[in-house]
């Protein structure tokens, strides 16, 4: 009996994210002091929360990108490990978004899509942020999608 294998769409989706001021710092001891480029020294279990704007390619804002991140290994920003999930809200759904290790400060700018709802159910994939300039990121998010 031969098993039938689910058949996939392929989509590429391009969105920029434009940086806002809803940001969140939660910390545990040590505490640490928090200047305007955010905290200076982070602890296991520290956490940082934040909302962006998701802009089309004409610069519309249609839609937003949620995240919450918590701190796994101590020490500066761009030094310490993170395990973040996060939502980007698009038009015609959510996509569902993991990432961890040096999100902040690494050199790998890849994450995983792992599901969504709307136009997005079923998604599986990745995305790459690129690199940010003027307080904004490019993302490119490679997604299947389940053929309905």
């Amino acid at each position: 009996m031969h098993e039938q294998k689910p058949a996939l769409t392929e989509k590429t989706l391009k969105f920029t994210e434009r940086q806002t001021d809803n940001f969140g710092f939660a910390e545990v001891a040590p505490k640490t002091k928090v200047g305007e480029e955010g905290p200076q020294s982070l602890s296991n279990a520290d956490a940082i929360t934040f909302s962006s704007d998701m802009l089309n390619a004409s610069g519309k804002d249609i839609g937003d990108l949620d995240v919450s991140c918590a701190f796994t290994r101590a020490g500066g920003f761009d030094k310490s490990h993170q395990q973040c999930a996060g939502t980007a809200t698009v038009p015609g759904g959510t996509l569902t978004l993991p990432r961890g290790g040096r999100v902040f400060g690494g050199t790998d700018p890849r994450g995983a899509v792992l599901g969504g709802s709307g136009t997005y159910a079923g998604a599986t994939g990745g995305f790459t942020e690129g690199e940010e300039n003027d307080g904004r990121t490019p993302y490119t998010f490679q997604i299947w999608l389940p053929d309905k």
